[in-house]
């Protein structure tokens, strides 16, 4: 494959500008500055003109390969671990024993298998946004119960212990749901999870 740099690496090492290269050559100014950046593929009669102006044969313009002591070792392969997925995504019902263990076990699940299971880092981070949006969502829907029961006059107060618990079961109930479906979705073989998230 020619090389762009190897071709203006050689027109400046014999002293050329651009202009002059132009006007040996008979190719344009312009398409000598398209391929030294890299903006175009070299045909035959440009390359061939080329080297004819700068006194050098078409091998001179392909890149050079890469010393063997510069080629870094292939990054290691992820393994793949479609029950490892399923975990993480389940770990956020832990919710259901203490709040905040939806954020805090899939957390550190995330944190240690992201960078050796193939998929974990976007199903995590996935899992993660979700169950913020979650907890925020259900921060502010008590936070318009609190508003509602102070708006609310004294007769009907005895309404309000219902709507707490109407909301509590609302949001597990949206929680659970938002689980089951994303580990239906990850049984399938799909990775889009969640797209509702931060």
């Amino acid at each position: 494959m020619f090389s762009a740099e190897r071709i203006a690496a050689i027109r400046k090492s014999k002293g050329f500008s651009q202009e002059l290269l132009a006007e040996q050559s008979g190719v344009s100014l312009r398409t000598i500055q398209r391929v030294e950046q890299g903006d175009t593929v070299p045909r035959g009669y440009t390359l061939q003109a080329l080297a004819t102006a700068l006194e050098v044969s078409l091998d001179d313009f392909r890149a050079e390969p890469a010393p063997p002591e510069a080629v870094s070792d292939p990054a290691p392969a992820l393994r793949s671990d479609s029950n490892f997925l399923q975990l993480l995504n389940l770990s956020a019902l832990s919710f259901l024993f203490l709040p905040l263990l939806n954020i805090v076990v899939p957390w550190w699940l995330w944190r240690t298998r992201r960078h050796d299971t193939e998929h974990a880092a976007e199903v995590g981070r996935r899992v993660l946004g979700f169950q913020i949006l979650w907890q925020v969502g259900c921060f502010f829907a008590f936070l318009l119960v609190v508003v509602i029961q102070m708006l609310v006059g004294r007769p009907h107060r005895a309404l309000l212990p219902g709507l707490y618990l109407g909301v509590l079961v609302l949001t597990y109930a949206l929680n659970v749901a938002a689980v089951g479906y994303a580990a239906w979705q990850l049984r399938q073989g799909r990775l889009d999870i969640y797209r509702f998230r931060f």
